[in-house]
């Protein structure tokens, strides 16, 4: 293989026709001409170069060398602007990163050499990002975001819009009756004044008598109600055009119809009105989420045939893999009312477009995307569903930082999403552990990796007690191993810890700690004390600090203070790998459950004195056979257990036999850990079923999980693995609701279930929530964004200037950002929150036309410019000469890298992602070369070589591409 560079066949052939690079058409106005050499240096990518080559710096750094060295950096033209060696020595050190990139990507690679690669491309990213930041040009701007005209962010705070759009109730016209709206259906809406005066208006739609009950005369009717009021919330109908019909016919798409319209209810709100919706008629609701679909979608065979052309013949190829799985993350809804001719109490229905629809199904929504799996799901006290999950991309308009976060989402008994909270993970997270407490308030907790630094807890006592200030982001002992994390919310409005300042909405953050050992550690259940504590179980490879480690995975109980103040840990386990399973809370006393060398263990803790506490007692259940523990609760005076054994657990009283398969089971012991309350009942049918998540409701067990065969009094399969959803008395050992359903591709695996014994009513048949409608969320940009306390952005007013920091703060609004934006850079850039669609959004620019500004991201892994949705880069204001695009401030030509600063060499993926944006920045700096050397000739050179190219040159210059392609294998 002949190896040529293309710009030496190119210039060769462009100074021989006088033909220069500006008569090319450079974007932009090229940097001004200036006294000195105006011949440009052999620039690095060239094959003349005398530049060190990829493999020999590859070779320099992995040794420790610098990656960007100026002054070894040689220029082979006397005199030549100082430009092009700081643009040489940016570009060798972006060539290295690459040659990393590619040398990670190689296979074959040890995970110790891909470990040592991957910290050399981490050390140079920072040395490379720090040069071009400090980089000061005299004939051209560069910066490592991108080059733009304003900075205004993807992500956006709600605005509050008094108005709800139901699901998706009817399908036909607004004028034919509704089969939701038949039979019994009484409502009621209190509406609440700013005053705190409330007023209750009744529905009853028998009312209506004779008349159809259809979307229009229902509005209407409801309408007419409140109309007799001086309130100025309205019902509407909400109608979505039905969507064309189609087929194929001779290869071609042709429509042949539209398909009926659908119809919703809509409220047109006040926001002055605060409405609450109940039901005097009420009946248990279960929700349920579930991944739905096939993970291991069967093979397919794809055939392609190339036409016979130039000569060769027809080909035919056939490829044979399995497509990737298509799996679906969903909330459903069940009512556990009768549906017989005798008993029509039920107000579940099936709604347009439902799919794999069985009866008592209220709703099957589909989760907002970014949605990797849900962990668990709780109900609240105000009738809400509270659902903790791992997201692993934007998430209801929040960007995550880094590969995964965790998401706490709160839904209405509806369905409808009422507000997202990211925990702002720099790099991945797992949410483990979710608990509710008496009073509204939400702990979550589970495992953190990367950057995420605790907020909210003071130090010292009393008159001493300050806020700690935040200098970096907590990576913990080691940023590649994960570290317990916890977060609590406030459930209703109410002062932040330690600011002072007026309540604020409910779901903002009041505080979060990160506390973990030098190995991996994570929390997998959380639990609130009667005194507001909050106690944390987990595991730990390794010890806690302060503790004493048994071996391989140990368990671990934390407390901590209503503050938030960490009050005392316990560590405990056996040399194995002992596995958490859950915590209960009595008084002073904690319940512990664990699965050591595959059997039960029950630990009790008197908890008085968190600092020490004292273990007063120890059970054995036995092995589980195989088997899983789904989870453990609190019922009155005792603790319940449930999920699968293929044995026969200690637990005396069994109330409901095994079946001799893999079997669901549920036991009831004593706090105290004896046996004389004991009882158990095992559930399932004649294969295995597996109980996946568990909860407690009106003294039953509500169990979900997976199954392939018969189920008691359901005995045929709804599909290849079905979901099951059972309510079961342990001490009666009775069955009482069960359900059995399936998903997509027939096979579905439900994540967690939750009862809300009031949850379902009448109010399902028209799509409405039980409690109070939410408009409004909260303003705070550390609830609407995954932007945390301590994290920041910088903005600068010419590149290689000074730069000024803005830190987010606990109680910082957009409005509140914008002045500071405003305060920090002296009133010289002009920072403003601006409206777009049902979002507002922070929008910076220049002041004026001869003014100009670089963003930054925030130092020490406290960057909140991806949670804001900003790009670091320049913005400049524009205009255009001669048909360029030129800037206005007077400065020269500006380029950007756009170029992240967080690449990394983990995986493949993130390999080939590196290596593309490296391969662009590189280009960037090739045209800044180009662009650079054009300004530098005499306007004489110049004017000679402008003016169009001649069809001839053109025809030549495609000819020479088309040999250097031949030669090269381009």
């Amino acid at each position: 293989m002949i190896n040529l560079d293309s710009n030496v066949l190119l210039s060769y052939f462009q100074a021989k026709n006088a033909v220069g690079l500006a008569a090319a058409g450079s974007k932009g106005s090229g940097p001004a001409a200036a006294a000195g050499a105006t011949k440009a240096p052999t620039p690095p990518w060239s094959t003349l170069s005398k530049a060190p080559k990829a493999d020999e710096m590859l070779k320099s750094v992995m040794m420790g060398r610098k990656f960007v060295d100026e002054f070894q950096t040689q220029l082979d033209v006397k005199g030549a602007s100082e430009d092009y060696r700081q643009l040489f020595a940016a570009h060798q050190g972006l060539q290295t990163l690459e040659a990393l990139a590619k040398k990670a990507d190689e296979k074959g690679l040890s995970s110790s050499e891909l470990k040592r690669i991957q910290t050399a491309f981490t050390r140079g990213m920072a040395e490379v990002s720090g040069y071009i930041d400090s980089s000061k040009f005299e004939k051209l701007r560069l910066t490592h975001g991108e080059a733009t005209d304003k900075a205004k962010s993807t992500v956006g705070v709600p605005k509050t819009t008094p108005r709800y759009v139901t699901a998706q109730l009817h399908q036909g016209t607004a004028t034919e009756e509704v089969e939701a709206f038949k039979g019994a259906v009484k409502f009621s809406v209190a509406i609440k004044l700013p005053n705190k005066t409330t007023t209750t208006i009744d529905f009853d739609l028998t009312d209506m008598g004779a008349q159809p009950r259809s979307m229009n005369n229902v509005v209407k009717f409801i309408n007419d109600k409140l109309a007799q009021t001086s309130f100025r919330t309205r019902f509407a109908v909400e109608k979505t055009a039905g969507a064309d019909k189609t087929t194929i016919v001779n290869g071609r798409t042709v429509t042949i119809g539209k398909a009926a319209d659908k119809f919703a209810l809509k409220i047109q709100g006040d926001s002055s009105e605060s409405l609450t919706f109940s039901a005097a008629t009420t009946a248990p609701a279960v929700y349920i989420t579930q991944t739905a679909g096939d993970p291991k979608p069967p093979k397919a065979t794809t055939t392609v045939t190339t036409p016979a052309a130039d000569g060769k013949p027809a080909t035919t190829t056939t490829t044979t893999k399995a497509p990737d799985p298509v799996l679906l993350q969903e909330l459903v809804k069940f009512e556990t009312g009768s549906n017989t001719p005798t008993d029509t109490t039920q107000d579940a229905g099936r709604r347009p477009g439902d799919t794999n629809w069985v009866d008592g199904r209220v709703f099957n929504v589909a989760l907002p995307d970014g949605v990797e799996t849900v962990r668990k799901t709780v109900t609240g006290p105000d009738g809400s569903l509270y659902m903790l999950a791992d997201v692993n991309d934007t998430v209801d308009g929040q960007v995550i930082k880094g590969a995964g976060d965790v998401a706490l989402m709160k839904f209405d008994s509806a369905g409808q999403l009422v507000y997202t909270r990211t925990i702002g993970a720099s790099k991945d997270a797992t949410g483990l552990a979710l608990t509710v407490g008496p009073d509204g308030q939400v702990a979550v907790a589970g495992s953190v990796t990367g950057g995420f630094t605790g907020s909210g807890v003071m130090v010292g006592e009393g008159a001493l007690a300050t806020m700690p200030k935040i200098i970096k982001a907590d990576e913990g002992a080691d940023p590649n191993k994960s570290d317990s994390f916890l977060v609590v919310f406030n459930g209703v409005g109410r002062e932040l810890w330690g600011t002072g300042k007026e309540p604020y909405d409910a779901g903002d953050e009041m505080w979060s700690q990160r506390q973990g050992a030098r190995d991996d550690d994570e929390a997998v259940d959380v639990a609130f004390g009667p005194d507001g504590s909050v106690y944390v179980l987990g595991r730990v490879k390794g010890a806690m600090l302060g503790q004493t480690s048994n071996g391989n995975w140990d368990g671990y109980l934390r407390t901590f203070g209503p503050d938030g103040k960490l009050k005392g840990t316990t560590q405990f386990g056996t040399s194995g790998d002992d596995k958490m399973a859950g915590l209960v809370v009595d008084g002073t006393n904690v319940v512990v459950a664990s699965v050591e060398g595959g059997e039960v263990q029950l630990r009790r803790f008197d908890v008085t004195d968190p600092k020490s506490p004292t273990l007063t007692n120890t059970r054995s259940l036995g092995s589980l056979g195989g088997g899983n523990i789904a989870g453990v609760v609190l019922d009155g005076g005792n603790i319940v257990i449930a999920g699968s054994t293929g044995g026969s657990l200690g637990v005396g009283n069994q109330t409901r036999a095994s079946s001799g398969a893999v079997d669901a089971f549920a036991a009831r012991i004593s706090l105290d850990l004896s046996n004389g309350n004991d009882a158990i009942a095992y559930y399932g049918g004649a294969g295995d079923d597996r109980v996946t998540a568990m909860t407690v409701a009106g003294g039953k067990v509500w169990m979900t999980g997976t199954s392939k065969t018969d189920l008691p009094g359901m005995t045929d399969p709804a599909g290849k693995i079905d979901g099951f959803a059972v309510e079961l008395d342990i001490g009666a050992g009775a069955i009482g609701w069960s359900q059995r359903f399936t998903g997509k591709d027939n096979m579905t695996a439900p994540t967690s279930i939750a009862v809300d014994l009031n949850g379902a009513s009448a109010l399902d048949r028209l799509g409405l929530p039980t409690g109070t409608v939410d408009y409004s969320d909260s303003q705070l940009v550390t609830s609407a964004t995954s932007a945390r306390v301590g994290d920041q952005f910088q903005i600068r007013r010419r590149i290689g200037g000074a730069a000024v920091t803005i830190t987010i703060e606990a109680n910082d609004t957009l409005d509140s950002l914008a002045k500071k934006v405003l305060r920090a850079t002296a009133y010289s850039v002009k920072a403003e929150v601006v409206s777009d669609g049902d979002v507002r959004k922070l929008q910076i620019k220049p002041m004026n036309n001869r003014s100009s500004f670089e963003i930054l991201g925030g130092k020490g892994g406290r960057d909140a410019l991806e949670a804001l949705g900003l790009q670091e880069g320049f913005v400049r204001p524009v205009k255009f000469e001669d048909g360029k695009s030129v800037p206005s401030d007077g400065g020269p030509s500006m380029y950007g890298l756009k170029l992240p600063r967080d690449l990394s060499l983990a995986t493949a993926d993130d390999r080939k992602a590196a290596i593309d944006k490296l391969t662009m920045a590189m280009s960037v700096l090739r045209t800044a070369f180009r662009d650079l050397e054009s300004g530098m000739r005499p306007e004489g050179e110049k004017k000679k070589a402008s003016g169009p190219v001649p069809a001839y040159l053109k025809n030549q210059l495609a000819n020479y591409q088309a040999g250097l392609n031949r030669l090269t294998g381009g």
